[in-house]
């Protein structure tokens, strides 16, 4: 008996890894056919070295096992910008989980931001916040401040960036986390990952913001 329930786990562990193997496959070869759409290259793999240049970003510090994949290289209206699967894993044995979303990474000189990082706020967040854990809010954006955890190095410089039209591009936008380290501006929403067919919208999605975030 337990022999037969042995083998039951092992055929349904590589059906699953089969189908993770197939559906991966599947992805870059639409993410591929899709860059000449877009006049952008392709990659199936990314390498250490980006992972390097993004180590300042929260996202590209947590976890181990952390890998880029598909990666879109190219100009959206004009302005630099690389798409990206990032996937990394936390926790070990049976509490371990493997987070993977796509990003995107925008480039310009005209980024002349504080450093800051913004995510959607969770229960975790609002019980750090009342041990002093801190968080930006604005009391003339209470939806805002409410639906997100904003944080940066020099508050001032953050609320001086954070204007009207900033908040209320995030407050209609749900669940889409954005960073800063001076240099680029990247966008995300954790552990989604953007089908081919929907990269284009996300990118537009991207640079709406990001047109709010640059220097005019």
């Amino acid at each position: 008996m337990i022999v037969w329930i042995i083998l039951a786990v092992a055929v349904l562990l590589i059906a699953v890894y089969g189908t993770t193997l197939y559906l991966g496959k599947k992805r870059a070869k639409a993410l591929q056919a899709l860059a000449p759409a877009l006049s952008f290259t392709f990659a199936a793999k990314g390498d250490a070295g980006q992972i390097g240049e993004l180590s300042e970003f929260h996202l590209f510090s947590q976890g181990y096992g952390r890998r880029i994949s598909n990666v879109l290289q190219g100009k959206f209206n004009l302005v630099p910008v690389t798409v990206m699967d990032y996937k990394y894993t936390t926790g070990g044995g049976k509490s371990s989980h493997t987070w993977t979303q796509t990003v995107l990474v925008f480039e310009s000189d005209k980024l002349q931001l504080p450093r800051f990082m913004l995510r959607p706020e969770n229960l975790f967040d609002k019980i750090g916040s009342a041990f002093g854990y801190k968080d930006i809010n604005f009391d003339t954006a209470p939806v805002f401040s409410k639906k997100y955890l904003l944080r940066g190095e020099n508050e001032a410089a953050v609320r001086n960036t954070f204007n009207a039209g900033i908040l209320q591009y995030y407050e209609q936008h749900t669940g889409l986390s954005t960073e800063d380290d001076g240099k680029k501006l990247i966008f995300y929403r954790t552990s989604k990952v953007v089908p081919p067919d929907k990269i284009q919208a996300f990118l537009q999605e991207g640079y709406d913001a990001f047109e709010l975030f640059k220097v005019r």
